[in-house]
């Protein structure tokens, strides 16, 4: 790495900060207001296009994709890390993480190389017996890692690797069949 004078940072690494569940907008909105705009360049809550059917019609809500987790673009991440102690607003005793390249990868697969869009729905195409032939979407890279497709609540759970351990994603899906469909983000 380059050296960079005294303050500045150069921002190319994620970070996550573990807060309370339910209050990830807030843990943001602090970061935002509290610490030095030049210690971070991207503060985001990470969210997730839900799918649900209510009254025959479908129904795309968003919802936090990580509850308790808010991510961080930094190289200052001690700095930012006093910053936020020093505030002592931060909904929990901030500790700040690194994300692994692995986890990043995940991460920009499902919410974009900025970590920017929700995790978008997937549109499946099923055979006469209820199998995948087709996935149009995230979820498409992730099918051999399917452990439960709940195809009237549409949505597929996924082990994946994430974190250092075994987590199951939940992935929003739509049928080829549904008349309404939500625009996916291609993955």
């Amino acid at each position: 790495m380059a050296v960079m004078p005294e303050g500045v940072c150069q921002m190319d690494q994620w970070y996550v900060l573990k807060t309370v569940p339910g209050r990830e907008q807030r843990a943001a909105d602090l970061v935002k207001r509290a610490v030095t705009p030049g210690l971070w360049e991207e503060c985001r809550v990470l969210r997730k296009i839900k799918v649900f059917r209510s009254g025959g019609a479908l129904h795309f809500p968003e919802d936090v994709l990580f509850p308790g987790y808010v991510f961080v673009r930094t190289d200052c991440p001690e700095a930012l890390e006093k910053e936020l102690r020093r505030s002592g607003d931060f909904p929990q005793f901030p500790s700040i993480t690194p994300v692994e390249p692995a986890d990043l990868t995940f991460l920009k697969n499902v919410c974009g190389r900025e970590l920017e869009q929700p995790m978008g729905v997937t549109r499946l195409t099923l055979d006469g017996d209820n199998r995948i032939v087709r996935a149009d979407g995230i979820l498409n890279r992730y099918l051999n890692r399917i452990i439960k497709l709940n195809l009237h609540k549409r949505f597929a759970l996924a082990q994946v690797e994430l974190f250092g351990r075994s987590q199951s994603v939940l992935f929003g899906i739509c049928l080829e069949q549904d008349d309404k469909f939500y625009p996916m983000r291609a993955g």
